[in-house]
């Protein structure tokens, strides 16, 4: 869908005028709701899509194209989360609170006055379709071409959802039920409109009509900001009516009306993915291929039955279900932390800052590779064999916010703690994903970073605490899949400045390049679609040898992370452009011994007289060099990992500019990349 009408006044005659406070707090409280469980709904889709060819079904060139269908539902549900904190925003101006109450899901299609159920459900065609529907235009947007299409997908979906008759006239959606006697039933307020936009464009009338001085009662400095809060960076200070006014219209730009400033709109995402999926499987079928992107995840997985639900698949699997309860328990925290962001009182500017920083990385680090791990364990079912579960989203605590700050932040530091060691003993767990290991990682990142310094449990008997966990087991480097580097027990990490770093008993380090904590994961391998696939098109795997009297020199131009040290230090025996590379003849035997063994990546060894000398005593060590790759020595093991011919076990370098095209090994790129890190 890329054309749409040029904008101009819609008929919304039918809409009535907002014209007290108490109706206005309780539509946006309602607006609160909808983006709540929208950005719940499209996270779980997204989880349902398979990650890589190693899941099976798809085609390299496929696998990239779902990973792309991932990210952009992905994204959609952080702008989702933006419109919530853009509300929230919005309540607090006119003397109301931030919401985030919400029924469990799956919610019945009268729900909400669109028609469609509110449901968990993995990516399908009807699923993509609903979602379009979620975020279909309002009359007028399309043109009359566009109409035909939409509204019958519309009203397919809303008569077999039960979602009552729909108006032919009015793009398929449903016919109002006005002030009748059904909507009386469960609305205190004329419900009156019928899609998203119209929803929104009610509650402008609110802010338009109710007069300006006596609405704004809220406290300005109450305002939650783009400046820490980077929720795709466009939340808005809603100070007065022009304020307002402009949060409302970029929710509605965000998600059905395309513009010059929002092209890709919620509506032409889905759309685009709609048509996408459509075709690949038509012509896969064309060419008698399989394509199968979705993992086989049930409908509305949760741990225990609620009572504001409309039914779901209870998750029977032992280790699944405490993964998913560490899920739920991680989300209720992350929307605690969010809402005291919201509501703040006495927080200063930095800890305003630390409070926002640790919402996004619960979203991105924590529940992001929960989400992926469930979506790969075992419902348990035995009716449902082979099927899994999925992220419930689930309300077992109920979120109100915590109104003193010092009390508020002692909590969240005990549920941070709690939550590290739970994630802690599940990693170890037979069966677990590796995406656990990274929840696992973050969870004592931020339970350190909140640990209070007048308790019993500070930072430094929490560090204690999660390093029993993993008492005697070897210092080990494990590349998550298309993830960050998964390092234990390794207590030594300094930058290339000598500075000697935070080091944790389990830390996430990234190697895509691209976070913004550097040298710590913060979830946006994710976000910009790293893979940690080889390339083809990388140097071979060979190991020369280069032997004068009683010397022998290996090399395996395959490994060599192109640091300098030998060309730099011996630049006539190790020779650039020129074959044979090394010339031993060129400097005496102690000096070319010296330079192979300040070689970083293991690329160079040496033997003497026929014994070869490949590796050295020294403690396990992660070096992040200046702009450069991490530089491990001590024999830290990288397990499960080829290693190439001749290569060193006790030091090696690994790439984290994220373009090697050795992953995990550094084959140079970042030079060529010029990536760069100034912090460290």
């Amino acid at each position: 869908m890329t054309a749409t009408r040029p904008r101009h006044r819609r008929d919304r005659s039918h809409i009535a005028r907002v014209t007290s406070r108490e109706e206005l707090i309780y539509l946006l409280s309602r607006a609160s709701e909808l983006e709540h469980g929208l950005a719940c709904i499209y996270l779980f889709a997204a989880f349902s899509l398979k990650n890589d060819v190693s899941e099976g079904g798809l085609t390299p060139v496929q696998a990239e194209m779902v990973r792309r269908w991932k990210r952009r539902l992905s994204g959609v549900a952080v702008e989702e989360m933006l419109h919530l904190a853009q509300v929230s925003n919005m309540l607090t101006a006119i003397g109301g609170a931030p919401h985030f109450k919400r029924a469990n899901l799956p919610m019945p299609a009268n729900a909400f006055p669109f028609g469609i159920r509110f449901s968990l459900e993995p990516f399908s065609q009807e699923t993509i379709e609903r979602f379009v529907c979620y975020e279909m235009p309002e009359a007028g947007v399309l043109t009359p071409e566009q109409e035909k299409v939409y509204s019958v997908i519309r009203a397919r979906i809303i008569e077999a959802e039960g979602g009552g008759p729909v108006d032919s006239m009015a793009g398929g959606a449903p016919i109002s039920l006005g002030t009748g006697k059904r909507a009386a039933i469960s609305e205190p307020f004329e419900i009156d409109f019928r899609t998203v936009g119209e929803f929104y464009h009610k509650i402008e009338t609110g802010f338009l009509h109710i007069p300006e001085h006596e609405l704004f009662i809220g406290p300005r400095e109450a305002q939650a900001s783009a400046r820490y809060l980077d929720l795709s960076g466009e939340l808005l200070a809603v100070v007065d009516r022009a304020s307002a006014c402009s949060a409302i219209d970029m929710i509605i730009e965000q998600g059905e009306a395309p513009s010059a400033a929002h092209p890709d709109a919620h509506f032409v995402v889905f759309d685009t993915i709609r048509m996408e999926y459509s075709r690949e499987l038509e012509a896969a079928q064309g060419r008698g291929e399989a394509f199968d992107p979705v993992r086989p995840v049930v409908s509305n997985p949760m741990t225990r039955f609620y009572d504001d639900t409309s039914g779901g698949t209870i998750v029977s699997d032992p280790l699944t279900h405490e993964v998913a309860e560490l899920l739920n328990i991680s989300y209720d925290t992350m929307l605690l932390m969010l809402l005291r962001f919201l509501a703040h009182t006495e927080e200063t500017e930095p800890e305003l800052e630390h409070l926002s920083r640790a919402t996004l990385r619960m979203m991105t680090t924590v529940l992001r590779p929960l989400g992926e791990a469930l979506a790969m364990m075992p419902i348990g079912d035995p009716r449902l064999p082979g099927r899994t579960a999925g992220p419930g989203f689930g309300y077992n605590r109920d979120v109100h916010l915590l109104p003193h700050k010092t009390s508020a932040w002692v909590f969240f530091a005990e549920r941070l703690r709690g939550l590290a060691v739970m994630a802690a003993a599940l990693r170890k767990r037979v069966g677990v994903p590796r995406q656990v290991d990274e929840a696992a990682a973050a969870l004592e990142d931020l339970a350190t970073q909140f640990a209070p310094s007048d308790r019993a449990w500070n930072r430094a008997a929490e560090v204690k605490q999660f390093a029993r966990i993993d008492t005697g087991k070897a210092p080990a480097i494990t590349p998550e899949l298309n993830g960050p580097y998964l390092v234990t027990n390794v207590e030594n990490l300094v930058n290339s400045k000598g500075e000697r770093l935070q080091a944790r008993p389990r830390m996430a380090l990234c190697r895509c390049g691209g976070s913004a904590n550097k040298p710590f994961c913060d979830g946006t391998h994710a976000r910009i679609g790293f893979t940690s696939a080889k390339s083809p098109e990388r140097v071979a795997d060979h190991r020369d040898t280069y032997t004068r009297e009683a010397l022998t020199v290996f090399d395996n131009r395959g490994i060599c992370q192109h640091s300098g040290f030998c060309t730099d230090a011996l630049p006539s025996v190790f020779r650039v452009h020129t074959e044979p590379f090394i010339d031993l003849s060129a400097a005496d035997k102690e000096a070319i011994i010296q330079a192979v063994r300040r070689c970083p990546s293991g690329a160079l060894s040496h033997a003497l007289d026929g014994i070869e000398h490949r590796d050295q005593e020294r403690e396990p060590k992660v070096t992040v060099s200046k702009d450069g790759p991490y530089r491990i020595t001590g024999g830290v093991e990288i397990p499960d990992e080829p290693r190439a011919e001749g290569a060193s076990t006790e030091h090696y370098a690994l790439c984290r500019c994220g373009g090697s095209k050795n992953k995990p090994f550094c084959d140079g790129t970042h030079w060529y990349i010029k990536f760069r890190d100034d912090k460290n």
